[in-house]
């Protein structure tokens, strides 16, 4: 069965996204799938430390385990006052993950285990404490994950996607995720705007190479779209535009960088993260996409 991997440390930002992803698992007819990852006592135990962590992981797995026992709870309640106890509409079923060890690792193990569809995460603003505990985890999931990555902003009550904003420089590469984009908006019977931010103070609009290239990249996608240009003096300054367009969520192609790249300068999808204000789906280049 069809699932979408929801992370959670038992913050209000991860319970909110937990509630979030509630909607969209009814909207996919996809089962939800807890995920917390916790710590050892000892992170450089000795041997006889080692004995004594394994000797009670069972132990330690079990309590950390309670959480989202009753999260589970929390959630199948809120499908009974959503969709009542009936079979119809879908009700997501719900089962859970906890494992020790680094979150990063265990959130791609668990979603390459099963069908995941996506990965919804909670982030919290910029500047709050608790963005540096799970909100640095989010981050760099936008790094390292292989799976569409739904990032949800702490207190974003969940509204039914109408219009999807998709950021492209219109390179070929992006053709395939606008295609998975808008397989994902068929659910929700939403438009995709497809957004080219051009940051030349050329006449590139009536430029008939600037037209082909265009055409090319609209042509085979299938589904609702309108598009959109912007003028703008960098990318992430068109990205802020772009949130004024009256859009539900937005979604960015992601192309991993290089080691060096990675630690000396952040993504437009880490930084538009850190202050987004509604939902941001990251499509991963070359990722796991079952839409």
């Amino acid at each position: 069965m069809r699932s979408i991997l929801v992370p959670t440390d038992y913050s209000k930002p991860a319970k909110n996204a937990a509630y979030y992803a509630l909607h969209v698992a009814n909207a996919l007819k996809a089962n939800i799938e807890l995920c917390h990852a916790f710590s050892l006592p000892f992170e450089n135990p000795m041997l006889g430390q080692t004995a004594w962590a394994l000797y009670e992981y069972p132990a330690l797995q079990e309590e950390n385990s309670e959480g989202l026992k009753k999260l589970v709870k929390k959630l199948e309640k809120k499908e009974k006052t959503l969709w009542g106890d009936e079979a119809f509409p879908f009700h997501p079923a719900i089962s859970y993950t906890c494992e020790a060890g680094d979150a990063i690792n265990i959130i791609n193990n668990t979603a390459e285990k099963n069908q995941t569809l996506m990965i919804v995460m909670g982030m919290q603003g910029a500047g709050m404490f608790t963005r540096f505990i799970f909100g640095s985890n989010t981050l760099k999931m936008i790094e390292f994950t292989k799976h569409p990555l739904l990032i949800i902003p702490d207190g974003f009550e969940y509204k039914k996607p109408e219009k999807i904003a998709f950021a492209t420089d219109l390179d070929k590469k992006d053709i395939k995720t606008a295609q998975s984009l808008l397989k994902l908006a068929r659910y929700f019977d939403a438009e995709v705007l497809i957004t080219h931010i051009i940051q030349s103070t050329n006449e590139v609009l009536q430029d008939k190479e600037y037209e082909h290239k265009k055409e090319l990249f609209l042509k085979d996608l299938d589904g609702k779209i309108c598009y959109n240009c912007i003028y703008s003096e960098n990318i992430d300054y068109g990205l802020d535009i772009l949130k004024d367009k009256d859009i539900d969520m937005m979604a960015l192609g992601h192309h991993h960088q290089g080691f060096f790249s990675r630690i000396t300068t952040r993504s437009h999808a880490e930084k538009q993260a850190a202050h987004m204000e509604i939902p941001l789906l990251i499509l991963p280049e070359g990722g796991h996409i079952y839409f």
